[in-house]
């Protein structure tokens, strides 16, 4: 006959390799799920700065103009455009953030005085515009995009 038959004997080490790799391989399967949920949350913050600056670069685009680099709307142009001074207190306290919404999304009279935006800036963009842009302008403060380079300086 030949050799007597082996049988299949695993040591308490090997045991011990097997045990750690299936927990390693529990503990990286939660932590999958917990990583993209971070980066996901850490993406929309930096989406919501990013709109924030495009909105200060729409504004310097598209809207100084009229109204002025810091809305006051003192400049040559903006007076002979008749745009409004945003930086006029009085004229704040009067008017509602919807009805500047609207006028943004609608523009006035006919886009002949000023044109519409409803195909540039969605509602949330422009009522953001309202609260972070226009009712914060100031005579002299230029509303224009961050200067700030990516190092925050």
């Amino acid at each position: 006959m030949g050799r007597p038959i082996e049988t299949c004997a695993i040591t308490q080490q090997e045991t011990k390799g097997i045990e750690l790799r299936w927990r390693f391989m529990r503990v990286r399967r939660a932590a999958i799920p917990v990583v993209l949920l971070f980066t996901f949350f850490i993406a929309l913050g930096l989406a919501q700065d990013a709109a924030a600056k495009d909105l200060r670069m729409f504004y310097q685009q598209n809207c100084a103009e009229c109204h002025g680099p810091d809305g006051s709307a003192v400049s040559a142009e903006g007076k002979k455009l008749k745009g409004q001074d945003f930086s006029d207190r009085n004229w704040q306290r009067s008017t509602t953030d919807q009805k500047m919404v609207e006028t943004i999304l609608n523009g006035k009279f006919f886009g002949l005085a000023m044109p519409s935006f409803e195909d540039a800036l969605s509602a949330e963009e422009a009522q953001q515009m309202v609260t972070e842009i226009i009712r914060k302008a100031e005579k002299g403060n230029m509303i224009a995009p961050d200067a700030k380079g990516a190092d925050g300086k």
